[in-house]
C-alpha cells in the first residue's frame, strides 16, 4: 500500500501521475492487455483525490475572493478621487464668487467666475463619470478571469476523474470475464471434460 502524509495537501498532477505510475507498474492479467491494480493503493489516491479536489475549488474560490477585494478598492479609490474633485470645484467656485463680490460684483467678473465654475463641475463630472466606467470596465474583466479560471480548474478535475474511470471499469470488467473463464475451465476439468494435460497446452497457446 502506497504510504502518504494525509495532512500534506498534494498537487492534482502529482496524485494522476501516481494513478497512471499505478497502471504502468501494475501486473498484468494472463492472456490479456488488461492489469491488477493493488485495492489498497487504488483507495489511497481516491481518498487523495477526494481531499485535493475541494481545496482546488477553495482555490479558485480564493481568485474570485481576491479579485472582489481588488475590484472593491478600485471602487473606493474611483469615489475618492470623485469626492476630492468635487471638494476642489466648490472650493473654486466659492473662491470665485468671493473674488466677484470682493470687486463690487461687477458683470463681466461674475460672468467670467461663473463660466468658470460651470467648466470646473462639468470637468469634475466628466472625470467621474469616465472614472466610474473604467472601474466598471475593471469589475467585469476582473470577474469574466476569475470565473474561467475556475472553470478550467474544473474543467481539468472532471476530464482526469472521468479518463481514470473508464480506466478502472475496463479493468474491473477484464477481471470478471478471466475469472469467469478461469471458473468454466475447473469445471470442465473436474467433470473430466478435459485432462490437465491438454488444459496446459491450451493455457501454454
Amino acid at each position: 500500500m502506497i504510504e502518504r502524509d494525509k495532512k500534506t495537501s498534494v498537487a492534482l498532477d502529482e496524485l494522476f501521475e501516481e494513478v497512471y505510475n499505478l497502471i504502468a507498474s501494475a501486473k498484468r492479467v494472463p492472456f490479456t492487455e488488461k492489469v491488477m491494480l493493488d485495492e489498497d493503493d487504488l483507495s489511497s489516491l481516491i481518498d487523495d483525490l477526494k481531499e485535493t479536489i475541494p481545496g482546488a475549488i477553495r482555490d479558485a474560490n480564493k481568485v474570485l475572493e481576491d479579485r472582489k477585494n481588488i475590484v472593491d478598492k478600485a471602487y473606493a479609490e474611483a469615489e475618492r478621487i470623485v469626492s476630492s474633485a468635487k471638494a476642489e470645484a466648490e472650493r473654486i467656485v466659492s473662491a470665485a464668487q468671493a473674488d466677484a463680490e470682493a470687486m463690487v460684483q461687477q458683470e463681466e467678473i461674475v460672468k467670467q467666475a461663473n463660466a468658470f465654475a460651470a467648466e470646473v463641475k462639468e470637468n469634475a463630472l466628466r472625470y467621474q463619470a469616465e472614472t466610474k466606467e473604467e472601474a466598471d470596465t475593471y469589475a467585469l474583466e476582473t470577474k469574466r478571469y476569475a470565473l474561467q479560471y475556475a472553470d478550467q480548474i474544473l474543467e481539468f478535475v472532471s476530464d482526469k476523474m472521468q479518463s481514470t474511470l473508464k480506466e478502472l471499469e475496463a479493468n474491473r470488467a477484464s477481471v470478471e470475464e478471466n475469472r469467469a473463464g478461469i471458473s468454466d475451465a475447473m469445471q470442465d476439468v473436474e467433470r473430466g471434460n478435459v485432462q490437465p494435460q491438454e488444459q496446459e497446452a491450451e493455457e501454454e497457446e
